[in-house]
């Protein structure tokens, strides 16, 4: 038995630091949202087929995490399997595509509705001594929403004390593979043998803790302890009642000194979206994000905002960074970004490139395994901070339009962060009127690659012939949406592109339209409305 303390604790979320009770209305809160993104398609759907499908899926899930579990090396499900493939498989296939564009939102619904998190006891009491004493803390936990974990930490105040949050569906590999462990261990700068990993399974937890080669393997009792879906050939060191019994185990124990960092397990890569289908027609709208549903006006303290929080990230995980260092990392890494947009317009660049290597170049190597740990995160904040952003005039005014006359509404838009773009949505009034929505960070593809159009045409079940998209770049809106098959392409004035490139995208039939306004495009939807079923 180990006579120092870990340098590290590595703290599994469900089961150590909070514990979970469940909440039997899940299916049926769940189902009205799902018949609500059904809607927004211009798909009906009834609730009772809605819940049934997420209940089989669920049972499905929980099959196939303990089938997991006997892994050496366990991949993640993307969010999007784990919508189309498990929870929705018995939708009809456009739901499921339009669904599959909203995982991300939809499994952290998921997370907060089926169950009640409440902080275990002792467990405040124990962050705040690690951090007192330096010892390093981390989160590594399966999930299939990260996001709803990090608000959960948010909400009771857990996060404040935690350096690193590590969860499977977040980096592509689940529990038992030790790469989880080893990603949280290289961000923090402490080898494993220095760590001590707390868990309340045996099958996921011991076993990963054990192929990491943590220093020591420890138990907190929970619900699952017992439930082992099969015989497992590894054992804790010790196993506790509560967190509490780890705060004894820690205060009785001197500190130990540091060695050298692991290095870091490769990561699988994610699998391929599906290829879109032939749909069926009927009209619908695509709307550009940046310049038609919104203006921004750059914010000249963005670099020293997100600057700030890297400082903080820094110090949480035991690096120094000074916070002027960091905003002129954030500067010069958008300039690289800006760079790489111009060399490549249809690749996008993964979260955890930008921040490790874009804007981490500069920094200090240990920091950034963290700031690819936190790379959505600051993805969203970076979008935040870049500027102020507002409706553009006509833009509600068509969205409320389309809804009324119930045509199906998506988005096709390239950002760094399409889970910013959602919350902006939210606070306009809009985000339950908007359909699928395809955003390059979660696609994975930008514009003008058809890959991002054809992502949402699979939600919207339409032909794209029928389609009228609207943008304000020629490039990216026009050609990229001729080379989709849609329609009818608008793009608007006040936007990137000065007057002379819209008019020349006109007069190469690359455009349909050039327009003013998002309001002028209401006339164009009227006109298309008035050759289809008034019952449409």
């Amino acid at each position: 038995m180990t006579s120092t303390a870990p340098r590290a604790l590595l703290l599994d979320f469900g089961g150590v630091l909070v514990s979970t009770a469940a909440r039997a209305d899940w299916a049926p809160v769940l189902a009205r949202r799902v018949v609500e993104i059904a809607g927004t398609a211009g798909q009906e759907l009834d609730p009772r087929r809605a819940e049934a499908s997420l209940r089989a899926g669920r049972a499905a899930l929980s099959l196939w995490k303990d089938a997991a579990s006997r892994r050496r090396a366990p991949r993640e499900l993307d969010p999007r399997e784990i919508v189309e493939d498990f929870l929705l498989a018995d939708l009809p296939d456009p739901i499921r595509a339009a669904a599959g564009l909203d995982a991300q939102r939809l499994l952290r619904a998921k997370t907060l509705v089926v169950a009640e998190h409440h902080v275990r006891p002792g467990v405040p009491e124990l962050l705040e001594h690690a951090r007192s004493r330096g010892i390093a803390l981390g989160v590594v936990s399966n999930a299939h929403s990260g996001l709803a974990h990090r608000e959960v930490l948010r909400d009771t105040g857990l996060d404040a004390h935690i350096g690193v949050q590590v969860y499977s569906d977040e980096i592509g590999i689940r529990k038992p593979h030790p790469g989880m462990i080893h990603r949280a261990l290289e961000a923090l700068g402490i080898a494993p043998e220095e760590s001590w990993y707390v868990g309340d399974t045996l099958d996921r937890d011991v076993v990963a803790g054990r192929r990491a080669g943590a220093g020591r393997v420890i138990i907190t009792r929970d619900r699952r302890t017992d439930r082992t879906p099969f015989a497992v050939d590894a054992a804790p060191d010790l196993v506790l009642e509560t967190p509490e019994g780890l705060l004894a185990e820690l205060r009785r124990l001197p500190d130990r000194p540091r060695a050298a960092a692991p290095a870091a397990a490769p990561i699988p890569p994610r699998d391929p979206a599906p290829e879109a289908r032939d749909r069926p027609r009927r009209p619908a709208l695509l709307l550009d994000h940046g310049g038609v549903i919104t203006t921004s006006t750059p914010d000249p303290s963005r670099d020293a905002e997100v600057g700030a929080a890297l400082a903080d990230l820094a110090a949480r995980c035991g690096h120094a960074l000074d916070a002027e260092v960091a905003a002129a990392a954030v500067a010069a890494g958008w300039g690289r970004l800006r760079a790489r947009k111009r060399a490549a317009p249809e690749a996008e660049i993964a979260p955890e490139e930008l921040w490790g290597d874009l804007i981490g170049r500069g920094l200090p190597g240990p920091l950034r395994p963290a700031l690819r740990l936190e790379a959505r995160e600051l993805s969203a904040l970076l979008h935040r901070a870049k500027g102020t952003m507002r409706p553009r005039a006509g833009a509600l005014q068509l969205i409320r339009f389309a809804a009324a006359h119930r045509v199906p509404l998506g988005i096709v838009s390239n950002t760094i962060s399409g889970r910013s773009v959602r919350e902006t949505l939210d606070g306009y009034g809009i985000g339950g009127l908007i359909g699928p929505a395809a955003y390059s960070d979660e696609v994975g593809v930008r514009k003008p690659g058809r890959g991002i159009f054809a992502a949402a045409l699979a939600g919207l079940d339409v032909d794209p012939a029928d389609v009228l998209h609207v943008g304000d770049k020629a490039l990216n809106d026009g050609a990229g949406a001729r080379g989709a098959g849609i329609g009818t392409v608008c793009l608007l004035r006040g936007g990137k592109d000065p007057e002379p490139v819209l008019a020349r995208a006109l007069a190469d039939g690359i455009a349909d339209h050039v327009l003013d306004s998002p309001a002028d495009v209401i006339g164009l939807l009227a006109d298309r409305l008035s050759l289809v079923p008034a019952t449409l």
